[in-house]
């Protein structure tokens, strides 16, 4: 209705509470998934975060503002086919490789760690579907 995301609503309770929550929280304690504990601490801060952006819907507030910065993603990394069969090659000999490995083989790939480090998290998750 008011057209925020959950991430956005966990951002905004950090940014104004002090308390960010996740979007997968968010998302529990709307199908009631959550402890009563935690469900207890939530809901006073979701309904005083509810009626400031009740109250200001139509006008551009500092919830407008906060569900603007957001969370900045990086851009979905797409691995060439050569390198992708050298990382293959490389998880065959070693699935779980040091982090100086990652870096050396990150450098000789000319991609980034972290996209090297990530490759290999979910080389080993696709692993243990198979």
């Amino acid at each position: 209705k008011l057209g925020f995301t959950q991430a956005d609503v966990g951002l905004a309770l950090g940014t104004l509470y002090g308390n960010v929550f996740s979007q997968t929280t968010i998302c529990r304690f709307e199908a009631l998934q959550l402890s009563f504990k935690n469900m207890c601490k939530l809901k006073p801060l979701l309904n005083k975060w509810l009626e400031e952006a009740d109250s200001s819907s139509g006008s551009p507030t500092s919830i407008d503002k906060i569900a603007a910065q957001g969370r900045k993603r990086k851009k979905r990394t797409s691995i060439e086919v050569s390198v992708k069969g050298a990382l293959e090659s490389h998880f065959l000999k070693c699935p779980k490789p040091s982090a100086q490995e990652i870096t050396s083989l990150a450098d000789s790939l000319q991609l980034e760690k972290e996209v090297v480090r990530v490759w290999f998290c979910n080389r080993r998750q696709k692993e243990k579907r198979m």
